[in-house]
């Protein structure tokens, strides 16, 4: 292999993953460090930020040992990095305190107090964003509120793509994706909305200067090529929000492609040529990390959550198994739920263990299982479970359609997209032709087409694209047998889901 090389970081909420590839898109490297988040209190969740720094200096350093030609063959490297967090940080760019994590629910108050003065279709008509505490402006308004002597020396409010940039390079930036996050950037025009900016509060010149995810930025500053042995001549590119990044990095950018990254969340993005508004709020607009698309977004309902879950829980023998060397766990509770007809005898479950992404945003729904009989096995259970994800992916899909997205074909990353069976239940629920990429983990490969695009070794998004990423032989198409099975059973799970609606708003 010869150069040049670029580096893809995936900086996200669990750890960071950094990848060397070379300019054919061949990985020739990776690196992974975890980190650990912080629980204060119920609802709260954070991070030092110098963790995500001391990770990618000693991932970044363990890839250039292994470059062939040396630190100077790095041409260069971007980020893909965990969105929805808040950095407060000084006019030094140093946090002021830890940073608050996507999962951070603790701005409730603050996101109900926007609300009173602008009703949240109005939020979403000027940000694409609904109108939701998950969203970084709220973290920074509650920093505001119950920190003021905190607040008071911030000079730089930054999300974690920002502050791994800035770090890197030295460079106060956002690129359009990671600013969406925010909640405060009009997807349209890729500028500030000024209407929500008031309505918050929040004074415009705390935010970066705005910038698409291919710019290149600048050289790493003196201190990170020390950190990691980088040539002081390799170009940071500005890089973008996680999710985009591994939309990116599974070849998602064409209109109508999307992207379901099976995690212990299942966010769902599908590209656009053009902003869209979704008349439900179910999916969300924000600019891709091609500067030229679009993204419709529902951030993830738990979904190998669940999976993880029942298998931690309630197939204790399986785990045993494994440990035992015989066979993967999940494999050895899924493959007796490929036995069950589809429909799973009438057995469903609602995938709402942390409350509801689909099919509508509510923080008071819970998890079901319904329809159980002395007749259903654990199998029964198993594939009840498989199916409610898929019909869950179903209403997002349904709300892209609403929005005049003409959505047709799922591209499954994500560990979630190893299993089989679960492809092909998504096909049959969906009645999408269901494809995955030869590297199912692609946030760390989406950072790097960034990287290759900003630094010239590839012309563009398309071209970088075609070199990068690659896909098994095998599709899975939908059985239109299966699929009138399932037309009845999602049906019933939406019956459900909001004949249960009432129960889960009592107190």
């Amino acid at each position: 292999m010869t150069g040049p090389f670029v580096i893809g970081c995936d900086v996200g909420s669990q750890g960071t993953n950094a990848a060397l590839y070379d300019a054919d898109g061949d990985l020739v490297a990776s690196a992974y460090q975890g980190y650990d988040v912080s629980y204060p209190r119920p609802g709260w969740a954070e991070q030092d930020p110098q963790e995500w720094i001391r990770a990618l200096h000693a991932t970044i350093g363990r890839l250039v040992a292994q470059t062939p030609g040396g630190p100077s063959a790095v041409r260069a490297l971007s980020f893909g990095s965990q969105l929805d967090g808040m950095v407060v940080c000084d006019a030094n760019g140093r946090p002021r305190r830890p940073a608050m994590i996507w999962m951070d629910r603790r701005a409730e108050a603050q996101a109900a107090g926007l609300a009173a003065r602008m009703p949240g279709a109005e939020f979403y008509g000027h940000v694409g964003a609904n109108l939701d505490s998950s969203h970084a402006v709220f973290k920074a308004m509650w920093v505001r509120d119950e920190e003021p002597d905190v607040f008071a020396g911030a000079a730089h409010l930054l999300p974690p793509g920002s502050y791994v940039l800035l770090e890197a390079s030295g460079v106060l930036a956002v690129d359009h994706s990671n600013a969406s996050s925010l909640g405060l950037l009009d997807p349209r025009t890729r500028t500030w909305s000024t209407p929500v900016l008031d309505a918050a509060g929040i004074d415009r010149g705390l935010l970066p200067e705005l910038a698409p995810a291919t710019q290149a930025v600048g050289p790493v500053t003196e201190r990170f090529a020390a950190a990691t042995g980088l040539s002081p001549r390799t170009v940071v590119v500005a890089g973008c929000g996680d999710e985009m990044a591994a939309t990116l990095g599974a070849g998602v950018f064409a209109p109508g492609e999307v992207c379901d990254v099976v995690g212990t969340a299942e966010p769902v993005c599908a590209a656009s040529a053009e902003p869209r508004e979704d008349p439900s709020m179910l999916v969300e607009c924000h600019p891709h990390a091609d500067p030229d698309a679009w993204l419709l977004e529902n951030p993830g309902f738990v979904s190998g959550g669940n999976l993880r879950w029942w298998r931690d829980q309630l197939c204790p023998l399986e785990r045993e198994a494994e440990a035992r060397g015989e066979g993967d766990a999940y494999d050895l509770m899924t493959g007796p739920a490929a036995e069950v007809p589809p429909g799973a005898d009438g057995l469903l479950f609602l995938p709402c263990m942390q409350g509801a992404m689909a099919p509508e945003w509510n923080g008071a729904a819970r998890g079901v299982f319904f329809g159980l009989t002395l007749a259903h096995t654990r199998a029964h259970m198993t594939r009840a479970l498989l199916e409610g994800s898929a019909f869950a992916l179903r209403d997002i899909l349904e709300a892209m359609r609403g929005a005049g997205l003409d959505v047709r074909r799922l591209t499954i990353v994500g560990g979630g997209a190893k299993g089989a069976l679960w492809r092909q239940i998504k096909a049959d629920v969906t009645g999408l032709p269901v494809r995955v990429p030869l590297d199912v983990e692609t946030t760390a490969a989406g950072a790097a087409i960034l990287a290759a695009v900003g630094s010239g070794v590839h012309p563009g998004i398309a071209e970088a694209v075609d070199a990068f990423v690659a896909y098994r032989p095998e599709e899975h198409v939908p059985d239109p047998e299966r699929s009138e099975a399932y037309t009845a059973a999602y049906r019933r799970y939406r019956e459900l889901y909001f004949a249960l609606k009432p129960v889960f708003e009592r107190p």
